[in-house]
C-alpha cells in the first residue's frame, strides 16, 4: 500500500494469485481480464470515478522514445474510430532516450467524447531491472489524472526496482 510518501510492494503476481502487486489509498480495485489491475477512485481528493490501470510484462523491452510517440498516434486513432464523434488530442509526450532501464515514457490525452465530455487521460511505460509496465491515468479533471498517474508509478517503479539495493 502506498501511503504518506511510504512504499511497499511485491513482485508483480500472475492474475491466478489474489490483490494487487501494490494499491492506492482511496481507490476501489478491480482484477481485470490479462492481468490488468484496476483501480476507482472512491474519494473527493483523487477525483471520484478518476481510474488508474496497470499491467505488468517480462523484461527486455526495448522500445524507445521514437516508437511509443508512434504508438501513440496509432492508439489515437483506433480510439476515435471506435466511436465516431470522439476528438482526442495528445497534449504532450515525455520520456527518456536509450534503452536501458530504469526508464519511462508518459503521453498526456485530451479525450472529448460525442456528448462534449472530457476526460483527460496520461498514459505511460515504465522499464525497470524486473520488467516493464504500462500505466493509465483517466479522470475528469486534468490535475487528477496527473496526480492520479505520479502515485501509481511510484509503486510501478518499487515492483520493478532490483530485489535488493
Amino acid at each position: 500500500m502506498l501511503a504518506g510518501g511510504a512504499a511497499s510492494a511485491e513482485a508483480p503476481k500472475s492474475g491466478a494469485e489474489r490483490g494487487p502487486p501494490f494499491s492506492v489509498g482511496g481507490f476501489r480495485y478491480e482484477l481485470r481480464p490479462n492481468d490488468v489491475h484496476m483501480f476507482v477512485c472512491e474519494q473527493p481528493g483523487c477525483g471520484a470515478q478518476s481510474r488508474v490501470s496497470y499491467r505488468f510484462y517480462p523484461p527486455g523491452n526495448t522500445m524507445t522514445l521514437e516508437q511509443f510517440r508512434e504508438e501513440q498516434a496509432q492508439i489515437v486513432k483506433m480510439l476515435e474510430q471506435r466511436t465516431p464523434g470522439q476528438k482526442i488530442s495528445i497534449l504532450g509526450i515525455d520520456g527518456d532516450s536509450g534503452t536501458k532501464v530504469p526508464r519511462l515514457f508518459k503521453a498526456r490525452r485530451l479525450m472529448v467524447k460525442p456528448d462534449g465530455t472530457r476526460e483527460y487521460q496520461v498514459s505511460g511505460y515504465l522499464f525497470g531491472d524486473r520488467g516493464a509496465a504500462s500505466l493509465i491515468s483517466s479522470s475528469a479533471s486534468e490535475k487528477a489524472s496527473s496526480d492520479n498517474y505520479a502515485k501509481f508509478a511510484i509503486g510501478v517503479m518499487v515492483v520493478l526496482a532490483p530485489a535488493s539495493r
